[in-house]
């Protein structure tokens, strides 16, 4: 076993550690499964949908209500990182069956603790995407998020990385997906994290590509950590601001509030449907800030 792979597993270890702690109870190996689709690098289609084949050529299957909706950030940040590794360790641009096939000799491995199945009873992991073409958003493209009451709220990519697809988003909606000046002079001060799987399927729209909006947001978007989120690590009196680098940055309470970190309400990353629910359900169109 590599280097690499051994602290790979380690890391897969400790989060299923994570989410027993978080949950009541450790993954199954549909959970776990779940947990790794969600946090695919973001040059897979996301959520990657894997299948399990068990030996003797046994379909696996299990009917249980996933607890993965219950997670913290961190935990998927965490994978997605490590995942990371595994597909740099791989090399080369990866498709969506070789991550699968990593992911299948760390599962085999039995290092990581699944409550339903041992990992060895695993013999092939397939990773079900459809054949057909699908749109792949670039940094600078500007994308429609359907908006219940009608239209599209806007928003430009400002880049990848292991956070997610950071959006810059704007105030209020557009009928076309046209960023009028009105649109473009009210963009909202914290860009957000969120993945792809909606752009790739046609339900966000790509309406164009300004590289000159992505000034009116930071360069480099960080995520948030509340005060005291992790053991040994310093995220000061008020909560941090860390950029993908690992740059940590210590932020007053006006921050902390203006973020949600403060109240609660701040995510560090959104599946695209929470992301477009969440929007959709601030009536005063302040969503995320």
């Amino acid at each position: 076993m590599s280097e690499v792979n051994e602290d790979v597993l380690a890391g897969l270890a400790e989060a299923a550690t994570d989410f027993a702690d978080e949950t009541g109870g450790g993954p199954t190996l549909a959970e776990f499964l779940e947990l790794v689709g969600w946090s695919a690098p973001t040059d897979l289609p996301t959520p990657l949908p894997l299948k399990a084949t068990l030996n003797g050529g046994r379909s696996y299957q299990n009917a249980e209500k996933s607890r993965v909706p219950e997670l913290n950030d961190h935990i998927f940040e965490d994978v997605r990182e490590l995942l990371g590794t595994l597909t740099e360790r791989i090399g080369g641009p990866v498709t969506p069956q070789q991550f699968a096939d990593g992911v299948l000799g760390l599962i085999r491995s039995g290092r990581i603790p699944l409550t339903d199945i041992p990992g060895v009873d695993v013999q092939k992991l397939t990773a079900e995407v459809s054949g057909k073409r699908v749109m792949k958003p670039k940094i600078g493209d500007i994308v429609g998020i359907p908006a219940a009451a009608g239209g599209y709220r806007l928003g430009v990519v400002l880049g990848r990385n292991s956070f997610g697809t950071a959006l810059g988003l704007f105030h209020g909606t557009s009928a076309d997906g046209s960023l009028d000046p009105a649109l473009r002079g009210n963009p909202r001060k914290h860009p957000v994290y969120t993945e792809e799987s909606l752009v790739k399927d046609g339900t966000w729209k790509v309406f164009g590509h300004d590289d000159s909006l992505r000034d009116l947001f930071p360069a480099d978007p960080p995520i948030y950590h509340k005060p005291g989120a992790y053991p040994g690590v310093d995220t000061g009196e008020f909560g941090a601001a860390e950029t993908a680098d690992g740059t940590m940055r210590m932020i007053d309470q006006d921050e902390a509030a203006e973020t949600g970190l403060r109240d609660g309400t701040y995510r560090q990353a959104y599946a695209a449907a929470y992301l477009q629910k969440v929007l959709d359900d601030s009536a005063s169109e302040a969503g995320p800030a």
